[in-house]
């Protein structure tokens, strides 16, 4: 038997190679049609994870394997839950065992799989905690855990090895010469998602042919940027008071597909980050990215990109920006004003928000003047 559980490592995940290791795992079992392979959705079907350890411990029809996959392995946490935010030890919802119980008991009975027999757990999105009890059982009955982690691109701190290097190998591949600071802005552009970085190369390697050297024209014209890249350029020239440019971006991540209630949590996201960080270094925590993100519990990558626009926010009013957002969130779910509109008010509210003045101190002569 084997248990596998694929998931993303405690500060990122790669769902492209998340994906890689299960074909590798699954490779030779016949998908179609083959009545000894099952695939579950614990995330979104509603299905029980007793139900696909059931299926698991199925003997199998007419051959001699069986083989399992549940994705969304994620949502099993919701069972479990911390006696208080600094115990490393997990314990059940009720007294009586609650949903946890019989996830425990259904993980027990994984330690009676037929020889042969193949579960593999997998959650794409998000990383799974080691210290659940859901976890320790899991490793009990022998599972095989496996962590991806993302790649990073920090050109701030000179972080852009690993992608780099990927793309200039992959670019390789497909017969294209890349080099080194062109790789870095194709990362800027695209992201360190290794699915997305191979579909763009793809594309330049149809439109300048087999062979060719590429050029920043070539990248520029035909790589598509990223929607989280966007969604930081958006964040930026609101931060800037840039109107126009800020409906041109927000027009663009919305033309290639980007959902609104999607651009509204980034959008969400990063200010609460932002705000996150002013306070954090009004409590006296040294404005550097390394010392932020050990504060916050954030990559050091995250917070120098935080730290860039916190600078540039400093003065804005966060409660107004906090009610403009809950504005706009109450907008796209009651479908009270159309999503593009709703998004293009916030954006424009945001822009026009006044900074608060700075406070006013008693001068010499004894008059208030502004510091």
């Amino acid at each position: 038997m084997a248990i596998y559980l694929l998931h993303g490592d405690a500060k990122s995940t790669d769902p492209f190679l998340i994906r890689q290791e299960l074909d590798r795992l699954l490779e030779g079992v016949p998908r179609e049609g083959n009545l000894n392979f099952a695939m579950y959705d614990l995330g979104e079907s509603g299905t029980r994870f007793e139900d696909v350890v059931s299926s698991a411990l199925t003997v199998p029809f007419l051959g001699e394997r069986r083989v399992v996959v549940a994705r969304g392995v994620k949502s099993i946490e919701k069972a479990f839950r911390k006696r208080d935010e600094d115990d490393e030890e997990e314990t059940e919802i009720d007294e009586a065992g609650g949903s946890a119980g019989p996830i425990l008991r259904a993980v027990e009975q994984l330690a009676e799989l037929p020889k042969g027999a193949l579960l593999v757990l997998v959650e794409e999105n998000d990383h799974l905690d080691g210290r659940t009890a859901f976890m320790r059982a899991l490793k009990k009955v022998g599972c095989q855990v496996g962590e991806f982690k993302a790649m990073w691109f920090d050109p701030a701190s000179g972080d852009v090895g690993a992608a780099v290097k990927f793309i200039q190998a992959e670019a390789s591949r497909l017969g294209l010469r890349l080099e080194s600071h062109l790789a870095e802005r194709f990362a800027t552009l695209v992201g360190a998602d290794r699915g997305t970085i191979l579909k763009e190369l793809e594309k330049l390697a149809l439109y300048a042919g087999s062979g060719s050297r590429l050029m920043a024209e070539e990248i520029e014209s035909v790589v598509t940027e990223s929607y989280e890249a966007g969604i930081f350029h958006l964040v930026d020239v609101i931060g800037r008071s840039r109107t126009g440019e800020a409906m041109k971006v927000l027009a663009d991540l919305l033309d290639r597909g980007a959902a609104p209630p999607y651009i509204l949590t980034m959008i969400a996201r990063q200010v609460r980050l932002i705000a996150r960080a002013r306070e954090a270094i009004e409590s006296g925590i040294p404005r550097d990215a390394n010392s932020l993100a050990g504060a916050l519990k954030e990559a050091p990558f995250v917070m120098r990109k935080v730290l860039e626009q916190e600078r540039i926010f400093r003065r804005f009013n966060y409660p107004e920006v906090l009610e403009y957002l809950i504005e706009a969130d109450v907008h796209l779910k009651r479908g009270t004003m159309p999503a593009r509109l709703a998004l293009e008010t916030l954006i424009a509210r945001l822009v026009g928000i006044p900074r608060p003045r700075p406070a006013a101190v008693e001068g010499p002569s004894g008059r208030s003047e502004h510091s």
